[in-house]
């Protein structure tokens, strides 16, 4: 596999290739990047390259996966009672501001 990649990249005319994003049976190589030119079936199309160029590794079907560790646990949902809460506190805090200020100057 390695020599017949290291043939596609050094080979500047371009040639047909088995499709890296899976989509077709083969795209078009052009020396230096893949083209929108696919083949299925012996008919031509267009079809833009892909972002990911193999997103399954078809070698780790049928395996036993590995548990997912280090991530974060979601974050809890919020009480539809916090913005009650939030406007009770302002008020509390605004009442407690205006009774200071009429102790202080009253």
């Amino acid at each position: 596999m390695a020599n017949k990649d290291d043939n596609r990249h050094n080979n500047p005319s371009g040639n047909w290739e088995p499709d890296p994003y899976h989509r077709h049976d083969q795209r078009w190589w052009s020396g230096s990047r893949w083209s929108q030119k696919v083949k299925s079936d012996s008919e031509i199309q267009i079809d833009p390259p892909g972002v990911v160029p193999r997103p399954v590794d078809q070698s780790s079907l049928g395996k036993p996966v590995d548990p997912i560790t280090g991530v974060r646990n979601p974050l809890r949902k919020v009480s539809p009672y916090v913005p009650h809460l939030l406007i009770l506190g302002f008020l509390l805090l605004a009442g407690t501001c205006i009774l200071a200020v009429f102790a202080v100057f009253g």
